[in-house]
């Protein structure tokens, strides 16, 4: 794929952020088609490749032809310092999740704030470690929206 549009290159800027800096175990941008661009989602997992998928087809970038450790070459906002969490306690049945303090709610805010600088309708999704490797803790952002997290087979809205 040659030169992709700013929104794309803002995704793929976006999830190899999330996978190198947070640790994620999965990072998805979905990009609402506009009246010039198709819908698209750009995801990434650790030592994967970077899938970029649009109604024509999916183009996958090799994890080791990724850009590891440069700075994007576009203009992304300001998000505070992330860095890799460890693993989640919880509690699938009744809904709980410990960890460090504010960790939940910063990621939350620092996605929804990505996704408003992608324009309306984008939604920036990730998966990270819990004490339950089957059952990984997600975090949906969009801007305008609350942040839902997920968990097994429940998902909750964070509080304001």
């Amino acid at each position: 794929m040659s030169a992709p549009e700013l929104r794309v290159q803002q995704a793929i800027a976006t999830v190899l952020r999330l996978v190198h800096e947070v640790a994620v175990l999965q990072a998805r941008v979905l990009l609402a088609e506009t009246e010039t661009e198709p819908a698209t989602i750009v995801s990434l997992e650790p030592h994967g490749p970077l899938l970029i998928e649009r109604p024509v087809g999916t183009v996958e970038v090799p994890h080791g032809e990724l850009p590891h450790g440069s700075e994007p070459d576009v203009v992304m906002p300001a998000t505070p310092e992330l860095g890799p969490y460890p693993p989640f306690v919880i509690d699938a049945e009744s809904g709980t999740v410990s960890g460090m303090i504010g960790a939940v709610q910063g990621l939350g805010d620092a996605l929804t704030r990505l996704s408003g600088a992608m324009g309306d309708d984008t939604v920036i999704a990730c998966d990270l470690k819990t004490t339950d490797p089957s059952t990984p803790l997600g975090i949906i952002a969009r801007a305008g929206d609350p942040v839902i997290v997920v968990l097994g087979d429940a998902s909750f809205e964070l509080p304001s």
